[in-house]
């Protein structure tokens, strides 16, 4: 077979389908893609296939590439894989006008279990890891950036302003970007640089110094770790150099966590590619920040983004209040790239031909007002490596050369003790209760602290420090160099990438033992230099120079000159030498003239210092490490000689007595002698002489001295004569005031004092020069050249300088600033930063910018967004300097216009020459007949401030539509739009966009539902096309009316059908009838019942059944035929019709129906279960469709009463069943109900309960009351009885609260009594008692003909009280007492007036009690209103929130439609996901039977194809194998199939529940480290039902198989678990192998064929994750869509309620209630009662409440 062959039948064998993007369209709305199957396909095939799925034509031009835009072509089609995304292009450079997906995976590498022993992430040792985690992305920038040729730019924004979304952090560079594959690579744990596909593979870089060589982006772990070590998300968006497209790609914890919770694949995501500055996917919900770093891509070439959300708030808070600390710890870990070769040397004046060009800036923003921190790391000047770098004198370079090409470049440097102190520098950050093993002792300099820092390819590693190499070590012994010497050096190790670190780079792996390795080459290196030498006799050799140089251990003082030493024999060393006239040295002075004695000299001598040399040229106080003392012998009378000797010889520890002894006793025991002294220089002096005798010089002669003489005298400075001017040190300022040093000299320039009358003048010129007069000097004039500079920042000036600066929304404003001195020169300072601060609305931005280097800058503000600009507004700018409070503020006032842009769009209709314009609606649906054209649209431009905008050419190019991509330049220009084709099949919406394209969008849409055309001709189905002649025609003609389109018309009626008729040449039409019929269609089925058969000449017969119904259970379907009127016996076929789970068919109704239901009680808790075919509850019952319907009266017969109250069911209990849905709404009033409930299915069909009548009886008795209140008695003194009459007669009953009579049972007796107010005469009753009693029966008494005494005490006008205390015979039972008042007066007259005014007064309260209860019915339903928007609002966001959630995106879903369009789309994307998977062909049809799981091969479901195929032929034998629950259901399969059906009854099978682990961990301990990736065979296995049985099944037929990756691995893994005395199981690998538990592998019965010979007996594939995730997602679009209905509508009965409280009837009732009160008062004022209580209960002078 030729190779072409080969690659053909390779390409059969392995599945591979392509995803294609037609992006050729100008819309801003991706179209779904479409998939292509390319198993099969050549390129040429390839691209025929791509022609005929896109409807292009021959010559039509086009490009398919990948999403890296790397055009296809044969040699690149070869290496598609499957699940491969293209786009179609115009040309391969054309702009993504729309975002498209790619789904990647990132599964882990399995380096994660080879190299799982290396330390986990950021063990940082009680360290804060978050700096070394900013490290791991500043690792990623500098790879990235590495081939930069200008400046690397690395930013790290920290975006803590809440305003602006939650904190977030950025990281960005302007690297070389990555394509969607490198993307994908990144998104791939542990997927190091060494494993990654390249056409090179992985290529070492050159050897750089200091291996600089930004090769650190390593592992393909740090990156990941960092981020969600930082944050819970992760956005990454970058674009490469040269593409034209954006990738993004979101990883975040959140999701992780959903998708496991869902089971679903993990590392499995999405790329989105898109246009640069395309903002289009970052909904208004999201943070703000990151539309302004989308809209930054503008300008960019290439770029990479790492955006980290989720911040943790520990992160947050030590960010901000530890700036320095962790910038100074990233400063230091990148020191040598930031500064160069190096480093940060601040006193290097020498050119640096290692300048580095990379610039790391860190930014932290925080809410307004306070001042963003900015801090560039080449501007930090406190990290360690540089204060190692600035404080060394001298630099030791060396080298150590291993095995493998690894080198390590080392560096020792030396701090000297300088003066008092050590010079070693101490880490300015570190804790004062640090370790006393680690603090650095002054005494010590370095201390106890190792002496290496170790960099690896150039950056720090921080948790690896070497203390020291042997040859460097501190010696045991004193040698030439003092041992603290060595404790004044530091060091920096560079190695090479041949060391290993850790994954983290924390540490390295090996370094130290390395170096210390016997083949370890140490060389010295000097100028660049290697030089093979003794490494440890030149460290020492440099060490002992460098104390001697540099270590300034002794203070000499008095500094009088300069002398040449003769005695020295090196000429070069013989000038020149100091002298000084003392020294200080371990806190002893010696000086001139004093008395010493020496140490280590031969002989040992006592004498006077004269003076201390030090080599060199010194002026004033110096140190040094040595140097040397003149010492004249003492006794001078016996010793005229001066010795030089270093001044380590003084004898530190002899004492001034002993030395002042040994002069006086070595005098007495010599002779002495003296010569003259030398006058030369200014100081005191002595002359001594001395008369000696010339033979022998003696002084002494027979026994006498000779004459001497002894002279104290000074020579002293003369009077000046001429100064010299000194040197001005710093620069002179503006406005500050300076000092010039006058050194006043003599005649013989020697330094003197100034004269006392000096009168210095001081003249300046223009040429910044400067002149000093001093009069009365010989040379009485100096001149001296300044530079003079700007003085301190006195004022802030800003441009435009205008009163007030006109901007537009939306748009920034532009100020030039500057900062000038007190004489208005243009100055500069340190920190010296302007703060902009807009006023006068909310959210408004503050701007900074720094003039610290020029003194001036641009300040352009961020872009002015305010939310509602349809008139100017006014702001006021604040700028100031936070640094120098003393400068003023300066403020300048912005004019805000309405922003000119485009902000809405406008489409309506017009017919040419006509004025009638219809102005479509947003999201508008229209009906529009099928086929028809749509013409005459037109648009109009608004702007902001909602003013027409005139078309133009440029603005109308930018309109786009979605129907056609042909449209007419100049009629846009018009405001034309293009005439729109209605399809012409009426069966479903369709949606338009017409869409305004600038830097931002502006969209308008709406639908179109095609309705069918006029009725044109009718379209006839029959059901056979042949019949024989005399034969009738078997089955009916079915007739439509359709449109042009073949568009089923309603004009077809039961009337028209009467009319119409059959002709045909024969036709006997005796037989014929015509019937109207309406077919009915099951709810859950798509067509019509029906059969179809098709004849062909062979005699075979097909038949179609498209859908059946019917009662569950089996059924037979029975074959016949005939031929010549002749019967034609068929077969019988068996047809199982099994229920719908989801289909429901009845409610079942639980409650306590023996519970007594009072009134007002709680009523009891209705439970309603939908019940499906299946007999089982339906979960998947929207709680919104259930209603229960509550009327008064009698049941009604199926349906209920249009008077029937609907409620709601009540949130369920989380004790409760999710499948049961509960009502709690009680009624109040006492009397017969019925209750009935329903489920809503759709809108037209609805299903019904059975009617439940309640009987609802009386509450608990409480009070006595009148069913009917009665009017106020009124009474006089009179002897007509009529008029002493207070009642005729009046019912009492005992109730409760609701005024329910509840009396049944209870008697006793009504006492009546009069009570009266204070100490009044109370009337008596016609018995002249105080008291009447009535009998109480049932709870009903009757009260009649109660009248007063004749001639009955009282008073006149006063107000009594009737009380009717009821006394019941059942002590248990409180009642309370009726209270009536009555009025009584003395005579007739008086009592008919008080009667007319008692009677307008009951009258009046009345109508006041009725319209108070209007208005409080109103107030009530306001409050419930309130109540259910809220409700109804809460629920939508909940389930947005939820939606949200899901990943999709809510911003735009608005509205209903845009909901119903939404949930549209949704479902058009199920088959796409449900494309055709792996499954299972083995027939079942028992399942659904009774007490029937299905066969085996149908119980479980395996996602890997390798793993299906190994286990379902492990289990050949039992895959078709029927699961029962029971024996008895077992055994019946068995009888109907006679026994050729093998089953498994569940009940027989034994099974315990085992979690043990895999053989090779014990006690939760690895035996061995395994390989191949062992897992038990079940803990794979999916079951999408019967979980717990399943379990059982599978236990019993799998056992404890393990499925491994290769047979190696198995047969490694078998050999552990035996050798640690355990029983391995059979095995089984992913290619195919078996090994059987004794051992056995290899032969054909242990090898598993293709998966295409197990001829379907092979277990199904589940379906994919997003499956579920979409339809979780309708569902929630549905509840979306009821919610925002029902919202819409209480929010519109809300307003509609509002709108009555306010109209004019309601005010008019408010006056009229108004009144009323105030008869109501004027009456009870005539009637001398207070304003009180009504009986009702309520206040008259209270006030109605809207």
């Amino acid at each position: 077979m030729t190779e072409a062959g080969a690659e053909r039948d390779r390409r059969k064998k392995a599945p591979r389908s392509v995803c294609v993007y037609d992006c050729r369209s100008e819309s801003r709305v991706a179209p779904p893609p479409t998939l292509i199957d390319t198993a099969e396909l050549d390129y040429s095939g390839f691209l025929r296939a791509l022609r005929q799925e896109f409807s292009l034509s021959a010559n039509e031009t086009f490009v398919i590439s990948t999403t890296d835009r790397r055009e296809i072509d044969s040699e690149l089609y070869k290496e598609l894989v499957d699940g491969k995304t293209l786009h179609l292009l115009k040309s391969v450079d054309q702009e993504l006008t729309a975002a498209t997906q790619e789904r990647i995976e990132f599964l882990p590498h399995y380096h994660t279990l080879v190299q799982c022993g290396m330390y986990e992430y950021y063990a940082s040792e009680g360290q804060k890891a978050l700096p070394y985690a900013f490290a791991e992305l500043i690792d990623n920038a500098l790879s990235a950036t590495a081939r930069n040729t200008g400046i690397r730019r690395i930013e790290i924004r920290l975006l803590f302003d809440e305003s602006q979304g939650r904190p977030a952090v950025v990281v960005m560079d302007n690297g070389c970007g990555m394509t969607s594959k490198q993307l994908n690579n990144w998104a791939v744990y542990r997927l190091s640089k060494f494993i990654r596909e390249n056409k090179t593979g992985y290529v070492r870089p050159d050897p750089v110094p200091r291996s600089l060589n930004s090769d650190i982006s390593y592992f393909g772990v740090g990156g990941k770790q960092a981020v969600f070590y930082i944050g819970q998300s992760v956005r990454m968006i970058s674009k490469p150099a040269g593409s034209p497209d954006v990738h993004e790609f979101v990883m975040s914890k959140e999701d992780f966590e959903r998708k496991e919770m869902n089971r679903e694949d993990i590392y499995t995501g999405f790329i989105r590619n898109r246009k640069p500055a395309d903002c289009s996917h970052v909904s208004e919900g999201e943070e703000q920040f990151l539309q302004s770093i989308v809209m930054e891509e503008k300008e960019k070439e290439s770029f990479t983004a790492v955006i980290i959300t989720g911040v943790q708030q520990e992160h947050v808070t030590y960010l901000k209040h530890n700036f320095n600390l962790w910038t100074r710890e990233l400063a230091h870990t990148y020191h040598y790239y930031i500064h160069g070769v190096h480093g940060n040397d601040q006193r290097e004046t020498r050119k640096n031909d290692h300048v580095s060009n990379i610039d790391i800036q860190i930014s932290l923003v925080e809410r307004s007002p306070r001042i963003p921190c900015m801090m560039n790391l080449r501007e930090v000047d406190n990290d360690m490596q540089t204060l190692y770098i600035n404080s060394s004198f001298s630099t030791f370079e060396f080298k150590a050369t291993g095995a493998r090409d690894s080198f390590v470049e080392g560096l020792i440097r030396y701090h000297p003790f300088l003066y008092d102190q050590e010079t070693y520098p101490v880490d300015p950050y570190a804790l004062e209760d640090e370790d006393e093993d680690c603090v650095i002792l002054n005494s010590e300099a370095r201390g106890k602290r190792p002496v290496f820092e170790c960099f690896w390819n150039g950056r720090l590693i921080p948790y690896t420090t070497v203390s020291e190499f042997e040859w460097c070590a501190r010696p045991k012994k004193v040698g030439a160099v003092p041992l603290e010497c060595y404790n004044r050096i530091s060091g920096v190790l560079f190695a090479n990438d041949r060391f290993q670190v850790s994954t983290n780079k924390l540490t390295f792996m090996d370094l130290e033992l390395q170096l210390r390795d016997n083949i370890t080459i140490f060389t010295r290196v000097h100028n660049g230099q290697e030089l093979r030498v003794n490494i440890q006799r030149e460290f020492t050799n440099w060490l002992k120079e460098c104390h001697e140089r540099f270590d300034k251990q002794v203070m000499f003082q008095g500094f009088k000159g300069s002398m040449t030493r003769t005695d020295v024999p090196t000429k070069r060393q013989q000038s020149p030498w100091a002298i000084f006239q003392a020294i200080k040295w371990d806190g002893k002075t010696y000086k001139k003239g004093q008395c010493v004695k020496s140490v280590k000299t031969n002989p040992v001598f006592v004498g006077s210092i004269v003076n201390f040399l030090l080599y060199g040229e010194h002026e004033g106080d110096v140190y040094a490490t040595g140097g040397y003392v003149q010492i004249a012998l003492e006794p001078k009378e016996l010793y005229d000689e001066v010795r030089i000797i270093p001044i380590s010889k003084i004898d530190r520890l002899a004492a001034a007595a002993t030395i002042k002894k040994k002069i006086e006793d070595e005098l007495n025991n010599k002779s002495l002698c003296s010569l003259p002294g030398n006058l030369s220089k200014l100081g005191k002096y002595t002359l001594h002489l001395q008369t000696m005798l010339s033979d022998n010089s003696a002084s002494e002669w027979a026994g006498k001295r000779l004459p001497n003489c002894t002279l104290n005298f000074s020579i002293k400075e003369g009077e000046a004569i001429s100064f010299v001017l000194g040197v001005i040190s710093s620069p002179v300022h503006f406005g500050v005031p300076f000092s010039i040093h006058l050194d006043f000299r003599d005649e013989f320039d020697y330094p003197t004092q100034p004269p006392c009358d000096i009168k210095p003048q001081l003249e300046c010129s223009t040429k910044l020069g400067l002149k000093v007069h001093i009069p009365g000097l010989k040379q009485d004039s100096q001149s001296l050249q300044i530079v003079l500079q700007p003085g301190p920042p006195h004022t802030l000036v800003v441009f435009p300088d205008g009163d007030v600066l006109s901007v537009e929304n939306r748009t920034p404003a532009n100020f030039r600033v500057e900062i000038h001195d007190e004489y208005q020169n243009i100055t500069t300072h340190p920190k010296l930063s302007v703060r902009c601060q807009l006023l006068g609305a909310p959210d408004l931005p503050v701007d900074v910018v720094d003039c610290s280097n020029t003194g001036s800058g641009l300040l352009l503000t961020k872009p002015l967004l305010l939310k509602t600009v349809n008139a100017e507004q006014i702001l006021t700018a604040k700028f100031n300097i936070p640094n120098h409070r003393t400068v003023a503020c300066v403020e300048r006032k912005l004019r805000v216009l309405p922003s000119s842009r485009i902000s809405r769009l406008e489409v309506y209709r017009q017919e040419e020459g006509s004025e009638d314009v219809m102005v479509l609606q947003n999201a508008e649906r229209i009906d529009w007949t099928a086929g028809d054209t749509l013409g005459n649209l037109r648009f109009r431009l608004y702007d902001e401030g909602n003013r027409l905008v005139s078309l133009r050419p440029k603005l109308t190019t930018k309109i786009k539509v979605n129907w056609t991509a042909d449209i007419n330049a100049e009629e846009l220009s018009q405001g034309k739009l293009p005439a729109l084709s209605v399809p012409s099949q009426a069966q479903r919406e369709h949606f338009y966009l017409v869409s305004f394209h600038d830097q931002h969008t502006v969209n308008f849409s709406f639908i179109i539902v095609p309705r069918p055309d006029e009725p044109e001709r009718l379209r006839v189905n029959l059901s056979e096309s042949t019949v024989k002649m005399g034969e009738i025609l078997s089955g009916n003609i079915h007739v439509e009316v359709v449109d042009q389109y073949g568009n089923k018309t309603d004009c077809l009626n039961a009337e028209i059908v009467k009319t119409m008729s059959v002709s045909a040449d024969g036709l006997d039409k005796s037989a014929l009838a015509t019937e109207w019929q309406v077919l009915y269609t099951h709810p859950q089925t798509q067509t019509d019942e029906q059969f179809l058969i098709g004849m062909y000449s062979e005699g075979k017969a097909y038949f179609i059944l498209e859908a059946i119904s019917g009662p569950k259970g089996e059924h037979q379907l029975e074959f016949r035929g005939s031929f010549s009127r002749n019967g034609i016996p068929g077969p019988v076929v068996k047809l199982n019709v099994i229920p719908d789970p989801n289909k429901p068919v009845e409610l079942s109704i639980e409650y306590d129906s023996a519970a007594t239901l009072c009134a007002g009680d709680i009523f009891p808790v209705f439970t309603v279960v939908v019940m499906s075919e299946e007999g089982t509850p339906v979960r998947t019952v929207c709680p919104a469709n259930l209603s229960m319907l509550l009327w008064k009266g009698t049941a009604s017969g199926l349906n209920p009463p249009s008077t029937a109250s609907t409620l709601k069911c009540s949130k369920r209990k989380h004790t409760e069943k999710d499948d049961c849905f509960c009502f709690r709404q009680i009624p109040e009033l006492a009397g017969q109900y019925v209750v009935q409930f329903v489920l809503a299915l759709d809108e037209t069909k609805h299903l019904w309960s059975k009617q439940i009548p309640l009987n609802v009886v009386p509450n608990k008795a409480v009070k006595l009351a009148p069913e009917t209140p009665p009017l106020t008695p009124v009474v006089s003194n009179s002897n007509i009885r009529a008029n002493r009459t207070l009642l005729d007669s009046l019912n009492l009953k005992i109730m409760d609260q609701y005024s329910n009579a509840t009396g049944e049972g209870l008697d006793g007796k009504v006492i009546v009594t009069v009570k009266g107010t204070g100490d009044v005469v109370l009337p008596l009753f016609e018995n002249g008692e105080t008291s009447v009693s009535y009998s109480l029966t049932n709870g009903e008494t009757l009260i009649t003909d109660l009248a007063l005494l004749e001639n009955s005490p009282g008073v006149d006008g006063a107000e009594y009280i009737l009380q009717f205390n009821p006394e019941i015979r059942q002590t248990s039972v409180t009642i309370a007492a009726y209270s009536l008042p009555f009025r009584f007066c003395n005579d007739a007259e008086h009592q008919k007036v008080i009667v007319t005014l008692s009677k307008k007064k009951d009258r009046l309260s009345q109508t006041v009690l009725m319209y108070r209860e209007v208005f409080e019915t109103s107030k009530q339903l306001k409050s419930e209103l309130e109540c259910q928007v809220q409700d109804a609002t809460h629920k939508l966001n909940e389930l947005k929130a939820e939606l949200q959630k899901s990943g999709f995106d809510v911003s735009k879903l608005t509205t209903v439609s845009l909901l119903l369009f939404a949930l549209c789309r949704s479902m058009h994307l199920i088959p796409a996901i449900t494309y055709p998977q792996r499954k299972c062909s083995i027939p079942d049809p028992f399942k659904g039977s009774p007490k029937v799981l299905g066969k085996v091969g149908h119980l479980a479901q395996v996602e890997d194809d390798d793993a299906a195929k190994v286990i379902s032929w492990h289990i050949l034998g039992d895959m078709d194998c029927v699961v029962t629950e029971t024996t008895s259901a077992a055994k019946k399969i068995y009888d109907d199939t006679q026994g050729r059906q093998q089953v498994i009854p569940l009940e027989t099978v034994f099974w315990r529940p085992n979690d043990r682990p895999l053989p090779h961990i014990r006690n939760g301990m690895l035996l061995f480290q395994p390989i191949g990736n062992p897992v038990f065979v079940k803990d794979i296995l999916i079951f999408p039902e019967h979980v717990e049985s399943c379990n059982k099944v599978f236990a019993s037929v799998l056992g404890d198989t393990i499925l491994i990756d290769d047979l190696d691995s198995a047969n490694d893994y078998r050999r552990g678990v035996v050798q640690n005395k355990m029983q391995c199981p059979t095995l089984l690998t992913r290619q195919g192998e078996r090994i059987r538990s004794n051992g056995k592998f290899g032969g054909l019965q242990n090898k598993a064929p293709s998966i295409e010979k197990l001829r379907g007996q092979v277990f199904g594939a589940p379906l994919p994750k997003e499956y579920n995730r979409t339809r979780h997602q309708m569902e929630l679009l549905q509840q979306c869509r009821v919610a925002m209905q029902k919202s819409s509508d209480v929010q519109s009965d809300y307003n509609s309620h509002l709108e009555h409280l306010q109209s004019p009837q309601m005010k008019q009732k408010q006056q009229e209630l108004q009144q009323q009160e105030q008869e109501l008062r004027d009456l009870e004022g005539s009637l001398g009662m207070c304003f009180r209580q009504c009986r009702s209960g309520c206040f008259l002078n209270a006030k109605p409440d809207f």
